[in-house]
């Protein structure tokens, strides 16, 4: 999938999540800016995006609004029907399915369209701005699956600096995928980029270790787990958006007198944060700091440039 077509989807998707009414064609064009001005050319491009995401599995369904003479197609997405409803697992249970989840992207090559189902995006790398999946050396990340199965200690070097780990969990997220173990020297939980382990070697005594009873790992917020700096960001949402973002960014939001929201994330990844910024369109802006707001509105003008040179 090309990445202009993917953050196409994403948008429309993103679009229909927030939306607290049905859309039609027309509105959904008018705010996602990345379809053609020409009406037969943007409908089919539109009917392509919506068999798109009905075949990644998206509850898309179709009404008739307005009146008897004048009615026109909109489009709604149930969000019951699209995220899975609250399982009420307990901590261990929750960190046996995510061991069980993220194992499964080792089987077989995992699609752009079956990540970007219900996983916010992805794409092969095509700019500065486009993301793809790191693993490192594949060799590598098999033997560290080897040693987090059969409890082996494992020693490699990692930040120039040599480790004894006791694996805990593999995880793939924000672009990544994630060692999280405890280091012996430290007695600390520490996760670890597996494309950036080098020269590793595994111990020979399997059950070498005791997997701690709850397994909750590092913060992997794509933004807020990265190489960047850290810094605090603070957003305000749009009063529209408030509820989504608390519900699906598991953050708090304090609430201005006139319903909308200021919203602080801990970021450590500058570009997957404006990323996510991006999907939330006009119903977001970036307070501080400054060089963060800066990066969202070079961004968008990299965005507009492509879109005009593609239809030049």
């Amino acid at each position: 999938m090309a990445a202009e077509k993917l953050e196409r989807i994403l948008k429309l998707l993103a679009e229909l999540l927030n939306a607290s009414t049905p859309l039609t064609a027309e509105e959904l064009r008018n705010r996602i800016h990345m379809y053609p001005d020409n009406l037969v050319a943007f409908r089919k491009q539109f009917s392509r995006d919506k068999a798109a995401l009905k075949d990644m599995g998206v509850p898309l369904d179709v009404i008739s609004v307005g009146s008897s003479g004048k009615s026109a197609e909109a489009y709604v997405l149930d969000n019951k029907k699209y995220y899975l409803p609250d399982l009420n697992l307990s901590d261990a249970e929750l960190s046996q399915l995510n061991y069980a989840s993220n194992s499964i992207h080792l089987i077989g090559e995992l699609t752009e369209e079956e990540a970007l189902r219900k996983l916010g995006g992805y794409s092969k790398q095509r700019s500065d701005y486009a993301t793809s999946a790191s693993i490192g050396d594949f060799d590598v990340f098999d033997r560290l699956f080897e040693a987090l199965s059969e409890k082996k200690t494992t020693s490699f070097s990692y930040a120039s600096k040599q480790r004894l780990i006791e694996p805990y969990l593999l995880q793939f997220k924000g672009e990544h995928w994630y060692l999280t173990g405890r280091e012996t020297d430290t007695d600390s939980v520490k996760s670890f980029r597996t494309d950036r382990i080098n020269d590793l070697s595994i111990g020979d005594t399997s059950d070498k270790y005791i997997l701690p009873d709850s397994l909750s790992g590092a913060d992997f917020s794509y933004f807020s787990y990265g190489d960047d700096d850290e810094v605090i960001a603070k957003v305000l949402i749009d009063k529209s958006h408030v509820k989504w973002v608390k519900s699906n960014l598991d953050i708090s939001v304090v609430i201005n007198p006139d319903g909308d929201g200021i919203a602080e994330f801990v970021v450590k990844n500058y570009e997957s944060f404006i990323s996510r910024v991006l999907l939330l369109l006009d119903h977001a802006e970036i307070l501080e700091p400054d060089f963060l707001r800066q990066k969202l509105i070079e961004r968008m003008k990299y965005l507009q440039n492509t879109y005009e040179d593609s239809n030049a």
